[in-house]
């Protein structure tokens, strides 16, 4: 009887042993090829994986985005993010009635880890808001918001500062002021960005940060009169997140 108990117990952890090693097989594939499905996107609408970076002068804006197209199949893509020296080059969503959607949904609804960039209906979609705040995950593989980390090196901050918005008819262009670690509350719920001296304080708190692991530029004017836009990723655990602001120079049509 014993031996039969032995025998059972045996094949229960051999079965629990391969279902554990199969779901963290699965789990390491999916952080492994995460972003791939943004990859395709490029490619199914001829986008470069490199997009120019558009020369801010008096004439037509060419926005090297096909719009129409791509907003016919995805409606939920509105805009598209390019941040020169990182990965960042996707798509931004937001799904309407669902603010949580895209924490674990690709552009095409598929239901993936690394989800998509996206922002909120606390912001409107033409980043008229003083502040627009835009997620993305830290995945392993240095897909989506990962590359955001490269800010806590001073150099690096300060060699790359520009971030480029596409949307259909107009190119907005903004340079990074801050970068720096931040805790879990939520940013769009806990501050009035319309309340003009709650914004004032705000920029404030984050202009005046004096601790090592943050990089200020100073030398970049950023008042209520300015908007910025915040990308927000995880950090080392769950009780923080990784900011990345900046603030809007010019918009391009």
């Amino acid at each position: 009887m014993k031996k039969k108990i032995v025998i059972i117990a045996g094949l229960i952890l051999l079965i629990a042993g391969i279902v554990l090693g199969c779901f963290g097989l699965s789990n390491y594939l999916e952080e492994k090829l995460a972003g791939h499905d943004y990859e395709n996107l490029k490619v199914e609408f001829d986008i470069e994986p490199v997009l120019d970076i558009p020369k801010m002068d008096d004439g037509p804006v060419e926005v090297p985005i096909d719009f129409q197209s791509l907003t016919a199949q995805y409606p939920d893509i509105y805009a598209w993010i390019y941040i020169p020296g990182t990965n960042v080059n996707y798509p931004i969503l937001q799904r309407e009635g669902d603010n949580g959607y895209y924490l674990n949904h690709t552009y095409e609804g598929k239901s993936r880890a690394e989800g998509a960039i996206y922002t909120e209906n606390y912001n409107e979609k033409d980043f008229s808001d003083p502040n627009t705040l835009i997620y993305g995950h830290n995945m392993k593989n240095g897909s989506m918001f990962q590359t955001l980390h490269k800010y806590k090196n001073k150099q690096f901050f300060e060699e790359n500062s520009d971030i480029y918005i596409y949307q259909e008819g107009r190119i907005l262009r903004y340079k990074i002021f801050a970068a720096y670690v931040y805790d879990a509350r939520h940013i769009m719920k806990s501050f009035d960005f319309n309340d003009e001296y709650e914004y004032r304080m705000y920029l404030n708190s984050i202009l005046t940060k004096k601790d090592m692991s943050s990089n200020i530029d100073t030398s970049i004017s950023v008042t209520t009169e300015d908007k910025i836009i915040t990308l927000s990723t995880c950090n080392n655990n769950d009780a923080q997140r990784y900011l990345v602001q900046a603030v809007l120079l010019s918009i391009q049509q």
